[in-house]
């Protein structure tokens, strides 16, 4: 059995890395469809699609497991995505950035922070769960309406019908779904033989099989020279991640967690949070090789703190 739980649980990570890619393009096409530019498709759109991982295998644990492990998924994914999405694609090409990203990571900042003290008392209930909903419709109302203030010249127009493009996405969407499934069952199964928290998995084996998409895009992004897309989809996708997944996961199965729970998650999340914010302070709008080891070196920590207090 548990040979067969890690051969399900790494087919459903390629199921999520096709499913996302299908999902990036039609998504990159929607985009182009509207009219938005860099800042919006980064920070919004390519942040909805590259979140789904995250959203789907959340939800999914929440009903199929317990609403703590979905938390756990979606507390751990943003630890993970920072560090390597944007610590590895610095550590391989100098990032240059807008200076909007930092006003991104301030937001990022202040969602964390709320969301702590939201959870101050240990759990998290449907009212929290709405206002955090509440508070990213807020965020999205802000960085479009940033957006169309800026030079829309750089939008690339795509000649594909409405009607595929939605229908395309809807099949990457399945692919995903189906992807998240197997990754969320094989890991609760792996955790179960060989004696594992299942918190400690969700928040590192299941948030880091979510993250591969996004990091992809990252990745990809910054190696066109495109540090702008790389760094808002990054930021955007911890935005979402905090206001909407845990708002859902509130709504549909209010749960508790442990303070060493709170504190080894939470915690973590704020401080790569507030280190990103940080090297994005920065007056060279560069995030350079030595920020990307700083990341890198700054997670593996993290995760050697997790291993020992969580497993």
């Amino acid at each position: 059995m548990l040979l067969v739980d890690i051969v399900l649980f790494i087919f459903g990570l390629l199921m999520i890395i096709f499913g996302s890619k299908i999902i990036v393009k039609s998504g990159n096409d929607i985009a182009s469809k509207l009219m938005l530019c860099r800042v919006a498709i980064g920070a919004i759109f390519f942040t909805l699609i590259t979140a789904m991982p995250e959203t789907f295998t959340t939800i999914y644990a929440t009903y199929h497991s317990s609403a703590r492990i979905g938390f756990a998924n979606l507390v751990g994914s943003n630890i993970h995505n920072i560090p390597l999405a944007v610590g590895i694609s610095a550590f391989l090409t100098s990032l240059t950035y807008e200076r909007f990203a930092n006003r991104i990571c301030l937001i990022m900042i202040v969602s964390v922070l709320f969301t702590s003290l939201l959870l101050i008392d240990d759990q998290m209930n449907s009212v929290k769960g709405v206002i955090l909903l509440v508070c990213y419709g807020l965020y999205v109302f802000y960085v479009i309406k940033k957006d169309w203030n800026n030079n829309h010249d750089e939008i690339t127009k795509t000649s594909k019908s409405l009607k595929v493009i939605i229908s395309t996405f809807i099949i990457g969407g399945i692919v995903l779904l189906f992807g998240s499934y197997l990754v969320v069952d094989s890991s609760l199964n792996l955790a179960q033989n060989l004696g594992i928290s299942s918190f400690y998995v969700g928040i590192t084996i299941m948030a880091f099989g979510s993250i591969i998409p996004e990091v992809a895009v990252s990745l990809a992004a910054a190696l066109k020279g495109d540090g702008s897309i790389s760094i808002s989809n990054v930021l955007g996708d911890n935005v979402f991640t905090v206001f909407v997944i845990l708002g859902l996961t509130g709504i549909l199965r209010p749960f508790f967690i442990t303070p060493r729970e709170f504190w080894l998650s939470v915690l973590p999340m704020f401080l790569i949070t507030f280190l990103i914010f940080l090297i994005t302070s920065k007056k060279s709008q560069k995030i350079t090789r030595v920020d990307g080891i700083i990341l890198l070196a700054f997670y593996i920590i993290i995760l050697i703190i997790q291993t020992v207090y969580l497993a």
